[in-house]
């Protein structure tokens, strides 16, 4: 298994290697304005920029207001992680020499692994959006794509919590794989917020483009305040949910729209089936996050505190 993880692993990376250009630009960062927004003095870039300090700012990710509590979280995080160290960046070619309308230059940000590469697993872009300090904002405008930041495409699709008549033995989560090939998800486990664990059985799999339904025994998911995390046989968290309410006792429950996509919205459930149109959603995530008071909530941020760099550093 852990062989097979090995070559998985080198795969993942050749495909970042194919797909990013992080060798644009290199530099320091010296300054954070926001938790997306920094200033970095370049050493090393293409002909669009020189050797000067830059403001760079993140691509395909939004964030809440800089003055707001979990903005504040988001601009300490970010220093915590950034500040005077280096970073590589991959550099917008849509956009006017690589800017954005404020002549910032729009980018996916990388850092710098300590024998000199470049960590291409875990763009700053995507850390952001893992933590919950931002959330997926994917502009046409520009030539990303946030869904390649997630190599590994097996989702946590819906959660239903809270299905019509009684709870028990009756509450699933579906599981969805979104890539070209058949996943092994035996031993895969499924932790909920109260610390509930439902292991996969060997032997499991999702299909490409297909789903997994599970479920349990007895009552293990919360109707509120409930988040289900998703974690590989080797203890390595893969998806998890934002933080979910389901206390209506009927057909609906929380699901991914598209199947495997970034909004989460409350509609029928489509148990092993495709979620219905997104027309016929009673509620949806963002709609919820335009409330600033409600965007800590909804977007999955818990104020645990900054990361250990060297932890992330050693990633990959």
């Amino acid at each position: 298994m852990r062989t097979l993880k090995k070559l998985l692993v080198l795969l993942i990376l050749l495909a970042a290697s194919a797909t990013a250009a992080p060798h644009e630009a290199r530099g320091t960062v010296i300054g954070v304005e926001s938790g997306d927004t920094f200033d970095v003095q370049i050493d090393e870039s293409d002909p669009r920029i020189g050797s000067e300090v830059e403001t760079v700012k993140l691509a395909d990710v939004s964030l809440p207001p800089v003055e707001s509590a979990e903005g504040k979280a988001a601009k300490e995080f970010a220093e915590s992680l950034l500040t005077n160290r280096t970073v590589w960046l991959d550099i917008d070619d849509r956009s006017g020499d690589g800017r954005d309308s404020r002549g910032r230059l729009l980018c996916v940000l990388y850092m710098e692994r300590p024998d000199g590469g470049i960590n291409l697993t875990h763009p700053f872009n995507k850390i952001l959006v893992d933590e919950g300090f931002a959330e997926i904002n994917d502009s046409e405008d520009d030539e990303f794509d946030p869904q390649e930041w997630w190599p590994l495409w097996v989702f946590i699709n819906e959660v239903e919590a809270n299905p019509p008549d009684s709870d028990e033995d009756n509450e699933w989560a579906e599981l969805y794989n979104g890539g070209d090939g058949d996943v092994d998800v035996g031993n895969w486990t499924l932790t909920t917020a109260e610390g509930s664990v439902v292991t996969l059985e060997p032997g499991s799999i999702v299909p490409a483009g297909g789903f997994l339904v599970v479920t349990a025994k007895g009552y293990w998911l919360r109707n509120t305040e409930e988040t289900v995390i998703l974690m590989d046989s080797e203890g390595d968290e893969v998806d998890r949910t934002p933080i979910l309410d389901d206390e209506d006792d009927d057909e609906y429950c929380w699901a991914r729209h598209p199947d495997g996509g970034f909004e989460w919205v409350y509609i029928e459930s489509s148990q092993g089936e495709p979620v219905p149109p997104i027309e016929m959603a009673a509620a949806t995530e963002s709609d919820l996050a335009e409330d600033d008071d409600l965007w800590l909530r909804w977007s999955g941020y818990t104020p645990s505190g900054a990361w250990d760099v060297s932890d992330f550093l050693g990633c990959g």
